[in-house]
């Protein structure tokens, strides 16, 4: 990194809370933020990662204005950005309808950008981790069970229909991945990257953006006007259910390869629990109710 750091003054850094699998630092010098600094430390081939299909993807995002402009990787995934001012959006983000098609109209810009040879489907993307979960032969009877309960879900989904051609998505495209205020949208974090179905990169947007069904439908008239309206939307929906299933097994797989992280179980048992983002939460009362 020396060709992008002043070599007669102090460079400091800070590390980042928000990174959770990755550790991330902000670069600055004379008072003033340049660079972010990304250093991965997650197993690339458990968590199904391409690491040249994420940079390539990312300097092309970057050519359009899409993400921050990339001063520096190299061969292991390491990379600086450009700091931008733009904040992160809040898991409890609220958009105004006049958000949406900007949202929209950065989707359409990703999933413009150069397809590679990475593909992404997010029902084998939910198996890999499971089988990735059964490998470590888990013997902890709670953690069995969750696993048991992961899998139960998994044969409740079923694959919607394709109306859309495959393009390059982000895949990841939660509140913390977007960059935004009233002048300026940025996407970051390409690690998810892959050729798929762009409505899955909508059904994220949807649930974790926290949208109604009446900001959904604008998203989906804001990024392709001639989609079949029901079958979009019935599509959506079970994206949300793989998105939320995907989420709870990253979570509990990334429990099992990094024992250390203390805060991947608890963020796993949180999430389930939680309405808004499981969708596959049930009260007590309901779960006995469908029992008896």
């Amino acid at each position: 990194m020396a060709d992008i750091l002043p070599a007669t003054m102090e460079v400091e850094t800070t590390l980042f809370e928000e990174g959770f699998s990755n550790k991330v630092y902000l670069i600055h010098w004379e008072q003033v933020s340049r660079f972010v600094l990304r250093i991965p430390y997650i197993d690339i081939s458990a968590f199904y990662i391409n690491r040249t299909e994420e940079m390539n993807t990312l300097k092309h995002a970057a050519s359009i204005g899409l993400s921050p402009a990339v001063a520096w990787h190299d061969s292991d995934g390491s990379f600086a950005c450009q700091f931008v001012s733009q904040p992160s959006l809040d898991w409890t983000v609220y958009h105004q309808d006049k958000d949406i098609p900007r949202i929209a109209q950065a989707l359409i810009a990703a999933h413009s950008l150069p397809m590679g040879h990475h593909h992404y489907d997010v029902f084998e993307v939910i198996k890999h981790y499971l089988n990735g979960i059964q490998r470590y032969d888990v013997e902890t009877p709670s953690l069995m069970a969750e696993y048991d309960y992961l899998t139960a879900l998994l044969k409740q989904l079923k694959p919607p229909e394709i109306i859309l051609p495959s393009v390059l998505c982000h895949n990841d495209l939660n509140p913390k991945n977007v960059l935004m205020d009233s002048d300026k949208l940025w996407l970051i974090d390409w690690e998810y990257c892959g050729v798929g179905d762009p409505l899955f990169d909508l059904a994220v947007v949807v649930k974790s953006h926290n949208l109604d069904a009446r900001q959904t439908a604008l998203l989906l008239r804001s990024y392709r006007s001639d989609l079949p309206k029901e079958k979009a939307l019935n599509t959506i929906q079970e994206y949300v259910k793989a998105y939320g299933l995907r989420e709870m097994a990253w979570l509990l797989l990334k429990h099992l390869v990094t024992p250390e992280d203390k805060l991947s179980l608890q963020y796993y048992y949180e999430f389930k629990a939680t309405p808004a983002l499981n969708p596959f939460y049930e009260t007590k009362s309901s779960a006995e109710n469908k029992v008896s």
